[in-house]
């Protein structure tokens, strides 16, 4: 405008922003396992495998599903083991 350069920018708790860091800290991760993801806005990222989608709020939570996914057994999007209870209550 008038010369100036204009930038908007997302101001995101320094919470919010250790979320998505470590989210995609396991981009690697999920794009060893061929699960494909998103992350909205704020912290949300949701994860897709042979059409199932699943979404967290956790990166702790990713963690332990993607832990969960064996190569062999991924057909399903179902965890070795349960996920930690939410936090979300």
């Amino acid at each position: 405008m008038d010369g100036y350069e204009i930038r908007i920018e997302a101001d995101y708790s320094r919470e919010t922003n250790k979320c998505r860091k470590g989210f995609l800290v396991l981009g690697p991760k999920m794009r060893q396992l061929e699960v494909k993801y998103g992350l909205f806005e704020p912290a949300r990222l949701w994860v897709t495998k042979n059409g199932v989608s699943k979404d967290f709020c956790d990166p702790g939570d990713l963690q332990i599903f993607l832990d969960g996914l064996k190569p062999q057994s991924m057909d399903t999007m179902t965890p070795d083991r349960p996920l930690r209870p939410s936090s979300d209550n």
